[in-house]
């Protein structure tokens, strides 16, 4: 009899870790881009100072790049619509939903087409961020921090690990174009395990943000189905036994 429960225990004991190897692996297959299509990712501007910006960047600061339309309270949306990977790069394409008040999204306002190297250290030396404004992404491939920590980025980055994959960003006064920036400004940017940015504040000295954004979190209920499954099957080995156990 000990022998027959030992075979039993040990039986379920394999197909568990089968399962939820199984599960990892799909996950794992799923993300290994640290996106996928049709993800959605919303970010929700919670401060927005307009009259320092101005003051920081000219009138006409919000009428272009990733800060078009912005304002406190507004939310941008991107939406993946295609994820290519081969020998040496990367790339994604993403519909784009600029900041705006309503939940209704409506039609988007443009597509932008990201691509990277997939060896970071073929970026050439001082690399830099130029084409984005404000010179940091909104998406990077993953591992987030090793593909950071291999950039050979310029002087104005510094690119922190310690705890979750940050990349600083210091703009000193006059460097864009004359008056612009009037004073010098710092960006700070978060990102999550998928590459994907979390956090950005831009601030001045003495530590005054201006700007603070965030990545709109997923809802608690949205869990992997396959991890879903798992917790069913243990639920029903525990019953199994209790029944077996009372007869």
């Amino acid at each position: 009899m000990k022998i027959k429960k030992r075979a039993i225990f040990f039986s379920i004991m394999l197909l568990f870790l089968f399962i939820l190897g199984f599960s990892s692996n799909v996950i794992a297959n799923e993300y290994q881009n640290g996106i996928k299509i049709n993800d959605e990712l919303i970010w929700n501007c919670h401060l927005c100072d307009d009259k320092k910006m101005d003051a920081l960047f000219g009138e006409f600061w919000n009428e272009a790049g990733i800060f078009e339309n912005l304002s406190v309270n507004r939310r941008m949306k991107w939406s993946v619509n295609m994820v290519e990977e081969n020998s040496t790069t990367l790339s994604a394409l993403f519909s784009i939903w600029m900041w705006q008040y309503e939940d209704n999204w409506g039609t988007q306002d443009n597509n932008s087409k990201f691509l990277y190297l997939r060896n970071p250290s073929l970026y050439p030396s001082g690399f830099n961020f130029t084409d984005l404004f404000p010179f940091i992404p909104f998406w990077l491939p993953v591992p987030v921090g090793e593909y950071l920590g291999e950039l050979p980025l310029g002087e104005i980055y510094d690119v922190d690990n310690r705890v979750l994959p940050t990349l600083n960003v210091k703009i000193i006064k006059n460097s864009i174009h004359l008056n612009e920036p009037m004073e010098t400004v710092y960006f700070i940017a978060v990102y999550n395990s998928n590459g994907i940015l979390s956090s950005f504040k831009l601030y001045t000295s003495g530590n005054v943000v201006v700007i603070d954004i965030s990545l709109e979190n997923l809802p608690i209920f949205v869990i992997p189905s396959t991890i879903g499954l798992v917790l069913a099957f243990v639920c029903f080995i525990v019953l199994y036994i209790k029944k077996k156990r009372i007869n």
